[in-house]
C-alpha cells in the first residue's frame, strides 16, 4: 500500500530505508529554478475535488529524492513544488509506479517536467514528446513573453486571444491522445492510466472502466476514479437545472465561529445575495476577493450580501485563506468538498461557481465575476 513506507532522501542522503517490493524513486533536479523548499506529493481521493498527501521531502540546492513501495495503488499523483515561504512554484501530474521517475523544471511556460517510468511515457511522452506540442508550446512562450512587456489595449488583448487560441490547440493534443490510449485494447493499465490523465469522462468514462474491470486485476485506485466519475455525472445533470429564473433550496452550514449560517436568513436581510463557492486551493477563486470587497463596499448599503460555501476538506487550510484575504461575508464550509449535498444541490462541477439570487432565493444570474459582477450590481441595484 502506497505510504505505508516511504522513504526520503536530500542530496543522496538516506534518512530511512524501505522493504522490497515494487518500489519507485522520484528523482527531483529544478536547478536554480527552485532553490530551496518542500516537494509535496498528493493523490486524489474517492471525493470529487479532494485530494490526501502522500509524502513531502525537503529541495536543498535545487534537489530531492523521494521513495517507497507501491504495490496495488498505482496510478495518477501530482508533485508541487513550494518555495520556503509555502508559495506554489508549480507541479506537475505523473504516474507513480515501480522504477525511477526524474521530476525536472522547463521553463516559465512549460513549468514542472517529468520523465521516466514505462507507463508516464506511454501516457505522456506520446503527446508531449512530438514535434508538433513542442512547436505549439515554444509559440505559447513566445505570445506569453510578449504580452508581459505589454500596457493593457488592444494588442495585449488581441495576444490574449492568440495564446487561449493555442494553449486550446494544446490542450486538444493531449486529449485526443489520451483518449487514444484509453480506449485502446492493448494494454488495461494503460487504458485505466490515460482515463486518469483526462483521457475519458462521464458515462463513456464508466463504460470503458467496466470493460476493463471484467477483462483485468486493476489497481485499487479504480474504484477512487469510479467514485470521482459518478460524482461529476450526477453534478453535470443538477447543472443543466441551475440556471436563470430557477429558485434555489435553503440550505445552512457552520462558519469560522462555529455557528450556523441558514441561506434563507441572509436572503432575507437582503435584496440581492451572491452566493460563492470556492476554496483554499483554488487560485482564480482568491483572486476575487478584493472584488467581492469592492462590491460589497458599494452595495452594501443598497441590499447586497454574500454567502460563501468552501469546498475544503481541511479547516486548517480554510481557516488560514479567510483570514489571508479578510473574507468578512458569511462564510461557511463542512469539510466534504465535492461529496457534500450543498454543492451537489447546485451542480458545481468547477470552482470559481457562483449565482446571485434575489431575496426570494430566484437566480439572477450565473457565474458573473470581476467587472461583470459589478455592472450586473449596478443595473439590479443602481449605479
Amino acid at each position: 500500500m502506497l505510504g505505508r513506507q516511504l522513504v526520503f532522501f536530500v542530496t543522496g542522503v538516506v534518512i530511512s530505508t524501505c522493504a522490497a517490493g515494487a518500489e519507485f524513486r522520484i528523482v527531483g533536479d529544478f536547478g536554480d529554478a527552485i532553490q530551496e523548499g518542500e516537494a509535496v506529493l498528493t493523490r486524489s481521493t474517492a471525493v470529487l475535488g479532494s485530494s490526501t498527501e502522500v509524502a513531502r521531502v525537503p529541495i536543498v540546492d535545487g534537489r530531492f529524492v523521494l521513495a517507497g513501495d507501491v504495490t496495488d495503488d498505482m496510478g495518477r499523483v501530482s508533485l508541487s513544488a513550494r518555495d520556503p515561504d509555502g508559495n506554489a512554484k508549480g507541479s506537475v501530474q505523473f504516474i507513480l509506479e515501480p522504477g525511477e521517475i526524474r521530476i525536472g523544471y522547463g521553463s516559465r511556460v512549460a513549468g514542472l517536467t517529468v520523465d521516466g517510468g514505462h507507463y508516464n511515457q506511454r501516457v505522456i511522452d506520446v503527446w508531449r514528446n512530438t514535434e508538433e506540442y513542442r512547436n505549439l508550446l515554444d509559440d505559447y512562450g513566445e505570445v506569453m513573453a510578449a504580452k508581459a512587456d505589454l500596457e493593457e489595449g488592444p494588442e495585449k488583448d488581441a495576444l490574449t486571444e492568440e495564446a487561449i487560441r493555442i494553449y486550446n490547440q494544446l490542450n486538444g493534443i493531449r486529449r485526443d491522445a489520451l483518449r487514444a490510449i484509453a480506449e485502446s485494447d492493448d494494454d488495461p493499465l494503460a487504458s485505466l492510466f490515460a482515463i486518469e490523465m483526462g483521457g475519458l469522462g462521464g458515462t463513456a468514462a464508466l463504460n470503458r472502466l467496466d470493460q476493463l474491470q471484467a477483462s483485468a486485476d486493476l489497481p485499487t485506485t479504480v474504484d477512487a476514479l469510479r467514485s470521482r466519475t459518478e460524482t461529476g455525472i450526477r453534478m453535470s445533470e443538477t447543472a443543466k437545472t441551475i440556471e436563470v429564473g430557477v429558485k434555489v433550496k435553503d440550505f445552512s452550514a457552520v462558519g469560522l465561529d462555529g455557528e450556523r449560517y441558514r441561506l434563507g436568513n441572509t436572503l432575507a436581510e437582503n435584496d440581492v445575495v451572491l452566493i460563492e463557492f470556492w476554496a483554499s486551493w483554488c487560485g482564480p477563486c482568491r483572486a476575487e476577493v478584493p472584488t467581492l470587497k469592492a462590491a460589497l463596499e458599494q452595495y452594501d448599503d443598497r441590499g447586497f450580501g454574500i454567502y460563501a460555501f468552501s469546498l475544503d476538506d481541511n479547516r486548517e487550510d480554510w481557516e488560514d485563506a479567510s483570514v489571508e484575504d479578510g473574507i468578512s461575508w458569511v462564510n461557511t464550509c463542512d469539510f466534504q468538498a465535492y461529496d457534500s449535498p450543498i454543492p451537489a444541490q447546485f451542480g458545481v462541477l468547477a470552482i470559481p461557481m457562483n449565482v446571485l439570487v434575489d431575496t426570494e432565493g430566484v437566480i439572477l444570474a450565473k457565474n458573473v465575476r470581476g467587472e461583470g459582477l459589478l455592472e450586473k450590481l449596478a443595473e439590479l441595484l443602481g449605479a
